[in-house]
């Protein structure tokens, strides 16, 4: 797009009208302009609800929906096509990218020459376009997690981690790496298959995230996540999310024992999602408990806050210095799961 662009010497009115317009990449095309014509795309307060870092080995990208339903993504190349030499582990610097592929609702639609700005810049640019507050989340896919995580760390600077997704092939090995450099992420979700055994990453499920999800809706089978009570003792975590068929009535039964005594100090809300058609033993969870039936008004409230639609009820328990805690057994078209939620 060339800098004599008439646009810019429009009214502000048609201005506006002329940008209403734009697509997404057209929008962020033309605010690499000008610093004018920057402030003229953030002046029609468009939103994104998320920015989404991608750290792949072969490029990065970011992908985001604008307004809630346009999505825009950009993957950026590297400087140099690959040597097909293999880097050791967390030694690649985040690169100035050679070239730039925009995408609208998945699809391609240009590609163009880097006007040498640094993947910073970009996340700037979306920042300030989309009038999106500095928040990011990033998503690891790869086993080999080659990019150094200082340089990665200096490329969200300014931002702030809202969540670290370890998803597909991703290692425990770069999952560690990544909280280690960047420990401030609000939440945490373990997905990959290499996450199936909490027992080989209990140094990250102390970490005092705000919330905790380990497993995966959408591969319950094959993920087959077998995690133990002493593992869920050890989360650290305000809320925690937990999705596995091994999770037992009996195990719960000993975790709420545990609770009652002052485990898990930390945590505020608990979700165990099982396999599909699970049907629980209410009285060998609720086994030498003493709990009364929670309040309806207040159990609603409470099932609100958590975004939970309908529930079979629910118990309250008192832990030993007298916090509130309220257990709800919800099964929905099939779908298994308990909300152990704690009062302030």
């Amino acid at each position: 797009m060339s800098t004599a662009f008439p646009l810019l010497r429009l009214p502000d009115n048609a201005q506006r009208k002329v940008l209403n317009g734009f697509d997404s990449v057209q929008l962020i095309n033309f605010s690499l302009l000008s610093n004018n014509a920057k402030q003229l795309a953030k002046s029609l307060n468009l939103t994104i609800d998320s920015i989404n870092l991608y750290a792949d080995d072969d490029f990065i990208e970011i992908n985001t929906y604008v307004n809630y339903e346009q999505s825009l993504g950009l993957a950026f190349y590297p400087p140099e096509p690959s040597t097909g030499i293999q880097s050791v582990r967390g030694t690649v610097p985040i690169y100035v990218p050679r070239r730039v592929k925009a995408e609208k609702n998945f699809e391609d639609i240009m590609e163009f020459e880097n006007p040498g700005m640094s993947i910073s810049e970009w996340l700037k640019l979306l920042k300030e376009v989309f009038n999106h507050p500095p928040v990011l989340d990033i998503s690891w896919t790869e086993p080999d997690c080659l990019f150094d995580m200082k340089s990665l760390k200096d490329t969200v600077n300014g931002f702030s981690v809202g969540e670290h997704t370890f998803t597909e092939q991703c290692s425990i090995e770069c999952a560690q790496l990544a909280l280690k450099n960047m420990p401030e992420s609000k939440t945490v979700l373990f997905e990959g298959p290499a996450f199936g055994n909490p027992v080989d990453y209990q140094d990250m499920l102390i970490q005092n995230v705000k919330r905790l999800v380990i497993g995966s809706c959408d591969d319950l089978h094959s993920f087959d996540l077998k995690i133990s009570l002493d593992d869920i003792l050890l989360i650290n975590s305000e809320w925690i999310e937990i999705i596995s068929r091994h999770v037992t009535d009996k195990m719960i039964n000993r975790f709420l024992k545990h609770w009652i005594k002052g485990s898990n100090p930390r945590m505020e809300h608990m979700r165990i999602r099982f396999e599909p058609n699970r049907i629980f033993d209410k009285d060998m969870i609720l086994k030498g408990l003493k709990y009364r039936r929670a309040q309806p008004i207040r159990n609603i409230f409470r099932m609100i806050n958590l975004g939970v639609c309908s529930a079979e009820g629910g118990v309250d328990i008192r832990r030993k210095d007298g916090t509130e805690g309220t257990i709800t057994f919800i099964n929905r078209n099939g779908n298994s799961s308990i909300v152990f939620y704690v009062s302030n």
